[in-house]
């Protein structure tokens, strides 16, 4: 059984995640590195025969574990344990293949994401490919999605600055997130006062990364 969370409106999330708390805590939190142990899960029990609960999170954003996700969507939809998959940086294509095997999914993107390609430009800032985002970059540029790429921006260093210093892979350093955090950070407090305009200060941002 397969319960899916996807977007980053924190106050949609903590709702999912209160909504997830009554089937019990949660037996095993799978990262894209510890993706070949999902499958024995799919038809594993605890020790007291009790259904197991999986915890995939952003286990899409990498091709090798988003294949091998893709692949055991079905057992897992057919599984008496529960996955919950929590896809913050889920783009439209992802949402519906996730929609067709969940039992329930919760959907925490703002309404400007949902129109925009925000979360394509988050997932490429990620992996600091500089040509991709800034190409995704000049489709919403002179929209009115600034404010959504920046939310969706803060949300995506913060996971990969907590992704940093817990040891797992990502393309930034320490220094780098904090870095990144501070300027991403002070864009919307200074856009806000009036001092900066967002969009420059995001622009600015994509070119340093």
């Amino acid at each position: 059984m397969i319960y899916t969370v996807v977007g980053t409106d924190t106050n949609k999330r903590e709702k999912a995640y209160e909504s997830f708390a009554k089937f019990g805590n949660v037996s095993a939190h799978i990262y894209s590195e510890q993706i070949a142990t999902l499958e024995a899960l799919i038809s594993s029990s605890s020790l007291f025969g009790d259904k197991i609960i999986v915890n995939l999170i952003q286990t899409m954003d990498v091709a090798s574990s988003r294949d091998e996700v893709v692949r055991l969507l079905p057992p897992m939809k057919d599984s008496a344990n529960i996955f919950i998959i929590d896809e913050p940086f889920a783009d439209a294509n992802r949402f519906k293949r996730l929609e067709k095997y969940s039992e329930k999914i919760f959907d925490a993107r703002g309404e400007k994401e949902k129109d925009s390609d925000v979360f394509t430009l988050c997932n490429l800032f990620g992996r600091r490919d500089k040509k991709g985002v800034w190409l995704e970059w000049m489709k919403v540029r002179d929209t009115d999605g600034a404010e959504a790429f920046h939310g969706a921006l803060w949300w995506k260093i913060k996971t990969i600055w907590d992704d940093t210093l817990n040891g797992r892979p990502t393309k930034f350093s320490k220094d780098e997130c904090e870095v990144f955090a501070s300027r991403i950070l002070k864009a919307n407090l200074e856009a806000h006062r009036g001092g900066k305009d967002l969009r420059e200060e995001l622009e600015a941002i994509i070119l340093g990364v």
